[in-house]
């Protein structure tokens, strides 16, 4: 599977009357961007607006983050399973908006008020701390602020937002169809050296039972019965794998992450040079019985080994001690048959850092990669504008049963999981420790 990932960088975002790109400069006809989204008849109301890197802008209600991207050539679309049809992806041409995203502000009137499977919404700054504990501080946000009609159920909420999303940022992307890119990249799993160290890079996936689509799909389709899954890297470039859309907090990755996936992209662009990347092994984690985290555990780690795995990279998603725990077995279970492997992961640590950064351990993880740690508190100044509320009397909440907040006035949220991507769960921030 060879797929050219083509690159158009945009550096400026304008209203104008057409939805165009040319030469870094990506113009939108907001008044035909609105009625795309009213086509979905359970969106009540819609606006658009923009968001720039260094403005004191807040942007709150966040579910989803999505790339501007497009397939314009190769079987398939890009979010196959939900754009059109579940067609194996990852190959042919793909073309992506860099430097912007699109990130969907909504509200709805919430069904499930407490739990897990409890909606929850993000929040990002532009400028200040906020900003440089998340990637989109310093992207060019597109943002949808729609409002969902009441008597809808979360998983319609789910479906609504998502799509939302995925047809503006399709739209936006369409516009280069016809136009010469900055740059192509090629990723390919082509034949390498066999004396190259042979690496498999497994993909925790935190997955609820009872929640909309288990909180990840896979082609649309929810992985919450799934075994360990083994899938071409090239896929995710494609939006093979997608979040649940109504939780835009730091906790769950978003759409973007998994299409700028850093783990995959680094591993990509090694193959051939320092090792052979062998692929992407989706693990089902979070298993609620001691049976369930040995079998996922048995199972991945011997995927792995079919596969002739020299080497893995394991990760995880979710502040869960439950799934932290099926993820450290894994890599007790990957070790003991003779694979090398690398735990990448965000910590504990406590407000201060100075507690448990870890719930769980085994002796076989002996090479563990911190992200850095969700339970610093950070502090974050007063706006001049916030998008994603009506005007300044309209409270804000993370989830539907926490105290309100607003948005106007300086805030420090408990932990860094309430900024949209603000738990790093792949090691793409580049944060640092220093030590006194």
């Amino acid at each position: 599977m060879r797929l050219e990932l083509a690159n158009f960088t945009v550096r400026d975002v304008q209203f104008g009357n057409e939805t165009r790109y040319n030469n870094g400069r990506l113009e939108i006809n907001k008044k035909e961007l609105i009625a795309l989204i009213l086509e979905d008849k359970k969106i009540a109301s819609a606006d658009i607006d923009v968001a720039f890197p260094n403005e004191e802008t807040r942007i709150v209600n966040i579910r989803d983050v999505v790339d501007p991207r497009i397939k314009v050539s190769g079987p398939g679309c890009v979010f196959p399973g939900i754009l059109g049809l579940p067609e194996t992806v990852g190959e042919g041409t793909t073309h992506k908006l860099s430097g912007v995203t699109v990130m969907v502000s909504a509200r709805y009137r919430p069904t499930i008020l407490s739990g897990t499977a409890a909606q929850m919404s993000g929040l990002v700054d532009m400028w200040g701390p906020g900003a440089r504990a998340t990637p989109f501080g310093s992207t060019i946000n597109i943002v949808p602020v729609i409002k969902l009609i009441d008597d809808i159920s979360e998983p319609e909420a789910h479906t609504v937002i998502q799509l939302a999303g995925f047809k503006v940022a399709h739209r936006l992307a369409e516009t280069t169809r016809n136009t010469t890119p900055e740059s192509i990249e090629i990723f390919e799993l082509f034949k390498v050296d066999p004396s190259l160290p042979r690496v498999v890079y497994i993909l925790g996936l935190y997955t609820e039972w009872h929640v909309v689509h288990s909180l990840v799909a896979y082609y649309g389709m929810s992985i919450r019965e799934s075994l360990a899954t083994f899938i071409h890297p090239n896929e995710l470039l494609d939006g093979a794998l997608t979040p649940d859309a109504r939780r835009g907090s730091g906790i769950m990755p978003r759409t973007w992450s998994y299409t700028n996936h850093p783990v995959v992209l680094r591993l990509l662009r090694e193959h051939g040079k320092r090792l052979n990347f062998l692929g992407v092994i989706l693990q089902r984690t979070r298993f609620e019985w001691d049976l369930g985290k040995q079998i996922t555990a048995a199972g991945t780690s011997q995927m792995a080994r079919l596969l002739g795995a020299d080497g893995a990279i394991i990760t995880r998603t979710v502040t869960s001690g439950n799934n932290f725990i099926d993820t450290m077995l894994t890599v007790q279970a990957c070790e003991r048959k003779g694979i090398k492997t690398v735990f990448m992961t965000p910590e504990w640590g406590g407000k201060d850092g100075f507690e448990l950064p870890l719930v769980f351990y085994v002796p076989e993880a002996t090479a563990i990669l911190s992200t850095g740690s969700f339970e610093h508190e950070i502090k974050l100044p007063a706006p001049t504008k916030v998008i994603g509320v009506e005007d300044k009397t309209q409270l804000v909440t993370y989830q539907p049963l926490d105290q309100p907040y607003s948005p106007w006035d300086e805030f420090s949220p408990r932990e860094w999981s309430r900024i949209t991507n603000g738990i790093d769960w792949w090691g793409g921030m580049n944060l640092t420790c220093k030590t006194y």
